[in-house]
């Protein structure tokens, strides 16, 4: 009697363990947040920029979540060759109630308007928005080649 009754102990803890573990991953997830912004699409000319996300808060159903990040240095991302001039054309999936661009000077964010520099070199710009689930902002890179 007493080996039949630690069989249904220790299966009854199990059972309890794994709930508590299923529990959690529903909860907190797994890592893979599925609470995010959705990427806007970023066209510099006729090439598409490899946009990575930044600093959010945004909200889904009864769930939200934040995430800081710092301004990206030029390895952190993925540069395109772009041509001097070419107009910058961001696409957000639903327009943004406010909306900002900046380009990243020396770790600073600096009012830009959405067009690539005149000269060679290498520009990183923050882009973002507010919208009724939260705000967002955004990174890209470009490269300009000597010519």
């Amino acid at each position: 009697m007493k080996r039949n009754r630690r069989f249904w102990i220790v299966l009854i803890g199990l059972l309890v363990g794994v709930g508590v573990i299923y529990v959690a991953v529903s909860w907190f997830g797994d890592g893979d947040d599925p609470v995010k912004p959705p990427l806007p699409t970023v066209r510099v000319g006729s090439v598409t920029a490899e946009v990575e996300q930044s600093t959010y808060c945004w909200e889904a159903g009864s769930r939200a979540t934040c995430a800081d990040y710092g301004l990206p240095e030029a390895d952190d991302l993925q540069l395109i060759t772009v041509k001097p001039g070419d107009a910058i054309d961001v696409v957000y999936h639903a327009d943004p109630m406010e909306s900002s661009f900046y380009q990243i000077r020396d770790g600073e964010l600096v009012p830009a308007e959405p067009v690539v520099p005149d000269e060679p070199g290498i520009y990183l710009f923050e882009i973002g928005g507010e919208w009724a689930q939260g705000d967002s902002r955004y990174v890209f890179g470009v490269s300009v080649p000597e010519n």
